[in-house]
C-alpha cells in the first residue's frame, strides 16, 4: 500500500470515543427524569426481570459529535445516574467508534478495513458477517462482523445518516455481554482480538480464493448467454475489493484453471493496465498498531 495513505488511515480520524452503549440497573430513583432525558435513548421496565434496561447515547448534547475523553464520558454518565437516581448500573454493552470528516475516507479505505474485518471474523470463525450494499446503486454501505461477544463494524455514517451527521464515516468496536469493567474490555480483550486478527493474513486470502474459485467454476458450467463472466478479466475486475496480494491473485487464477506461467503474466498484465490495490502484513499490522494507540490515548485522557 502507498506509504502516505497508510499514514492517513489513522490521522484522517478526527475522533475516537464511546458512541452508544445499553445496561440494566435494579433501580431508578426518578424514571420521570429519566423517560424525558435526551441521553436515555430506550427505557424499559422489565418488570418480569426485576431491571430496567437503558440504551444511552452520552453524546447526545454535543450535535452529533463523539466525546473524545473517557473521563468525559464518565462525568457524563454519573451527572446522568445522580439526575436520575442509579446507584448499580451495569455495562452490558458499549460501542467504541472511530469517526472521520474526510468525504474521500470511506472510499479510500473500504477495502483496507475489509481486510482488518475479514480477519477478525476470520480469527474465531464468524457465521453472521456481512458486506451490505445500498439498493439503489449497489454500492458497499457497511463491512460488518459479529458474535454473540463483540462486532467490527465499518460504514458509511454520511449515507446511514442522510447526511445529518458530522462524520463520513465510522468504524466501530463493540463489547457485547460486557461482565467485567469498560477497560478491561477494550484495553484486553479488544486488543488480543486484534493480535489474533492479525495472524490471520494469510488464512483470510486462502479463504476468499476458496469461496470466489468456487463462483467463477460454477459460472463456468453454465451457457454463454446466462454466464456472469464472459473472461477471467471480468471476473476479475468484479472481485478485485477481495483479492489483497499479488500471491493472492495468481494462487487464484492458478485454482480456477490457469498453468502458473499464464496466472504470472496474468497478474502482471492486470495490475499493470488496471487499478488494484495491494497490502502486506506489515499494513495491516500498522493499523492494528494504530487502533490500538487510539484507544489507550481515549482511556489515558
Amino acid at each position: 500500500m502507498n506509504k502516505n495513505k497508510l499514514i492517513a488511515y489513522g490521522r484522517s480520524i478526527t475522533n475516537s470515543g464511546i458512541h452508544t452503549g445499553n445496561g440494566t440497573t435494579s433501580h431508578v430513583k426518578d424514571s420521570d427524569k429519566a423517560n424525558k432525558s435526551n441521553l436515555i435513548e430506550t427505557y424499559i421496565d422489565r418488570k418480569d426481570k426485576n431491571e430496567i434496561y437503558m440504551r444511552i447515547n452520552p453524546n447526545r448534547n454535543f450535535g452529533g459529535y463523539v466525546a473524545d475523553s473517557y473521563s468525559q464520558f464518565n462525568q457524563i454518565m454519573n451527572d446522568l445516574f445522580d439526575e436520575i437516581g442509579v446507584t448499580d448500573f451495569k455495562w452490558k454493552r458499549i460501542d467504541l467508534s472511530f469517526n472521520t470528516m474526510d468525504c474521500h475516507y470511506y472510499e479510500n479505505y473500504t477495502k483496507l478495513n475489509r481486510l482488518l474485518i475479514a480477519c477478525i471474523a476470520d480469527s474465531v470463525n464468524d457465521y453472521n458477517t456481512h458486506d451490505t450494499k445500498n439498493f439503489w446503486n449497489g454500492k458497499t454501505k457497511s463491512l460488518v462482523t459479529k458474535n454473540g461477544y463483540r462486532e467490527a463494524v465499518f460504514y458509511d455514517k454520511y449515507d446511514e445518516s442522510n447526511g445529518k451527521s458530522p462524520y463520513f464515516s465510522r468504524l466501530e468496536l463493540r463489547s457485547l455481554r460486557i461482565k467485567g469493567s469498560i477497560e478491561h474490555e477494550f484495553l484486553v480483550l479488544w486488543f488480543d482480538r486484534l493480535d489474533k486478527a492479525a495472524k490471520h493474513f494469510e488464512n483470510v486470502q486462502h479463504r476468499f480464493n476458496r469461496n470466489m474459485a468456487q463462483l467463477y467454476l460454477e459460472d463456468l458450467t453454465k451457457k454463454k448467454k446466462d454466464r456472469e463472466f464472459l473472461s477471467v478479466n471480468s471476473f476479475l475486475m468484479t472481485r478485485k475489493d477481495y483479492i489483497f496480494t499479488s500471491k493472492q491473485m495468481k494462487e487464484l487464477l492458478m485454482m480456477i484453471g490457469l498453468s502458473e506461467e499464464k496466472a504470472t503474466n496474468k497478474t502482471y498484465n492486470f495490475k499493470k493496465h488496471h487499478t488494484i490495490e495491494y497490502f502486506n502484513k506489515e499494513d495491516l499490522d500498522y493499523i492494528i498498531a494504530d487502533i490500538k494507540a487510539k484507544i489507550t490515548d481515549y482511556f489515558a485522557k
